[in-house]
């Protein structure tokens, strides 16, 4: 198993990766969020990697961190979720916000990712939710005590006014982290999530 690589970045796609490791060139499949922040060719860079076995062939994974990379693990482990479904989860929300969707059962936010159908979001929760759970892995004072019913009414109601449901979902969650009151009314917390959002 390769756990780490450390080495010169000689190639760069939104995509993959090209790492050369004392002149053996190792090609990675990445998340967006890894290709963001990995740096530019000719960087040192060190990636966390999970090598894919197939019967035809071997795949290789780069992740800019450990979470991204135990995440992307817990995914493929869900029947049906392949690597590349994996992948476009994390590119296309943070890891504490796929956490959280998976830990609240917020099966809605998780389909509002591409790629994600109904069917396959609440296979995530009901594979995954205890697990997370058990590990520890949801994000530590990020959990508040608001009603899941005021949460959601504030989550439609900045959808009502055009913004996405990752983008509304992010934004609530900012606010209750720096303050749980916020969450008492739906009112309170639409107008307290606007000023994120904007």
């Amino acid at each position: 198993m390769i756990y780490r690589l450390t080495g010169r970045l000689i190639e760069k796609s939104p995509t993959s990766l090209v790492v050369d490791v004392n002149g053996v060139g190792y090609e990675m499949n990445v998340p967006l969020t890894t290709y963001d922040t990995i740096g530019n060719i000719d960087d040192e860079v060190s990636l966390f990697t999970v090598l894919v076995v197939h019967e035809d062939n071997m795949s290789l994974y780069g992740f800019g961190s450990q979470d991204e990379r135990r995440l992307f693990k817990l995914l493929i482990s869900v029947t049906g979720i392949g690597p590349r479904t994996a992948l476009s989860l994390l590119s296309s929300a943070n890891v504490a916000d796929i956490y959280e969707f998976i830990a609240t059962s917020n099966s809605q936010a998780l389909t509002s990712i591409p790629g994600i159908g109904k069917k396959t979001a609440e296979r995530l929760v009901l594979e995954l939710r205890d697990k997370i759970h058990r590990a520890g892995m949801t994000l530590g004072g990020e959990k508040t005590e608001v009603k899941e019913e005021i949460r959601g009414e504030a989550v439609d109601a900045l959808v009502a006014l055009g913004y996405s449901r990752l983008q509304c979902e992010r934004a609530i969650r900012e606010v209750l982290k720096r303050d749980a009151s916020a969450g008492n009314t739906v009112e309170q917390l639409v107008r307290s999530a606007l000023k994120e959002v904007k």
